[in-house]
C-alpha cells in the first residue's frame, strides 16, 4: 500500500469518531432553521419533506461509516500495524448513542410494531429484534476490548469488530431493501 494511502486510511479512522460525535450533536442541538440555513436553505423555506422510511435509510450511512471504519481496524489488528484505540472506543460510543439509543429504538417503538400488529414480514422482525440485541452486546464487547491495553486482546477486538460487521452490513441491507419498502402497503400516507 502506498504511503497517501495508508495515511488517507490514518486520517479517516482518527476523524471517525469526531465526526460522527460532531454530526449527532449537531442533529440534535441545532434548531429547524439554523439545520435549513447550514443546508443552504433560507430560514422560511419549507423543510425537505423525507418519510419516516426514507430518513430511517440515510440514517443507515451513519452506520455504514463506522462499520468501513472498523473494518479498516480488522485490517490493522491482522497486519500487526498500530491504530489508535480511542478511536475505535469514539465510534463504539457513536454505534451505542445514534444506532442503537436513537435509530434502534426509534424501530422497535415505532416501526416493528406496525409489521407485527400487520402480521407481515413478523420473522423478519423477529430476526431484526435479535441482531438489535446481539448487536448491543458486541458493542459492550468492543468498548470494554477498546479500553484495554493488553496485546492478547487485540485479535479479540478484531474478532469483536468482525462479528459486529458480520450481523450489521446484511441486517441494515434487510431493513432497507425488504422491511421498509413494505412498510408503505401497511401503513397510511399520514
Amino acid at each position: 500500500m502506498n504511503k497517501n494511502a495508508s495515511g488517507g486510511r490514518r486520517m479517516f479512522i482518527s476523524s471517525l469518531g469526531r465526526l460522527g460525535t460532531s454530526a449527532i450533536a449537531a442533529g440534535s442541538i441545532l434548531p429547524a432553521q439554523e439545520k435549513s440555513a447550514a443546508r443552504g436553505k433560507k430560514a422560511d423555506e419549507k423543510p425537505e419533506d423525507v418519510g419516516p422510511t426514507e430518513d430511517l435509510m440515510r440514517e443507515h450511512g451513519v452506520l455504514n461509516r463506522v462499520l468501513l471504519g472498523y473494518e479498516a481496524c480488522i485490517d490493522r489488528i491482522e497486519q500487526k500495524r498500530d491504530f489508535k484505540p480511542e478511536v475505535v472506543a469514539d465510534a463504539a460510543t457513536v454505534i451505542r448513542k445514534f444506532v442503537e439509543d436513537y435509530h434502534e429504538r426509534q424501530e422497535e417503538q415505532f416501526l416493528f410494531p406496525r409489521f407485527e400488529k400487520a402480521g407481515v414480514l413478523t420473522d423478519l422482525v423477529r430476526v431484526l429484534k435479535s441482531q438489535h440485541e446481539a448487536g448491543r452486546g458486541l458493542t459492550d464487547r468492543v468498548m470494554s476490548l477498546a479500553k484495554s491495553r493488553g496485546a492478547d486482546d487485540r485479535p479479540k477486538l478484531a474478532e469483536a469488530l468482525r462479528q459486529f460487521v458480520r450481523v450489521y452490513r446484511p441486517h441494515e441491507a434487510r431493513e432497507d431493501t425488504v422491511l421498509f419498502p413494505e412498510l408503505r402497503k401497511i401503513v397510511s400516507a399520514h
